[in-house]
């Protein structure tokens, strides 16, 4: 398999086990923290569906893809291809808007539910990136 092949799967199969604790973790300790001051009339709620889990890391695996295509065969190495993952980050959020469900969330809940999903996209494409180019031994 090749190098670059291998580096998106690490990292979308990485994001996908590791995202979802993440984002439990971090909700339930915003809720504990909350209920220490103990506002009247609180209310938070904070999901991440399975199914935009996916779609994200559809469009990670493609953008790694496509970003890997263009310096391998074009040669580009500073266009729009330096940066997968904060492009992929863009165009999942366009998805959230065309699709009408950013509209209902609050900023907690889309901090809460899609941050943690980010943050460990990009830690684990810094965190492969350093064996992206190497082959697997044998």
């Amino acid at each position: 398999m090749k190098p670059a092949r291998i580096y998106t799967l690490k990292v979308c199969i990485a994001t996908l086990i590791v995202s979802v604790p993440v984002t439990m973790a971090l909700g339930f300790g915003y809720i504990g923290l909350i209920r220490l001051i103990n506002p009247p009339n609180w209310m938070f709620n904070f999901s991440l569906p399975f199914k935009r889990v996916f779609i994200f890391v559809a469009i990670l695996a493609t953008m790694i893809m496509f970003e890997s295509y263009l310096v391998k065969k074009m040669g580009y190495k500073r266009l729009i291809n330096d940066r997968p993952v904060a492009h992929s980050i863009v165009i999942f959020l366009f998805y959230l808007i065309a699709s009408g469900s950013i509209y209902p969330m609050t900023f907690d809940h889309l901090l809460f539910s899609y941050v943690p999903m980010f943050l460990t996209a990009y830690v684990f494409s810094r965190i492969f990136s350093a064996q992206k180019h190497k082959p697997l031994p044998a």
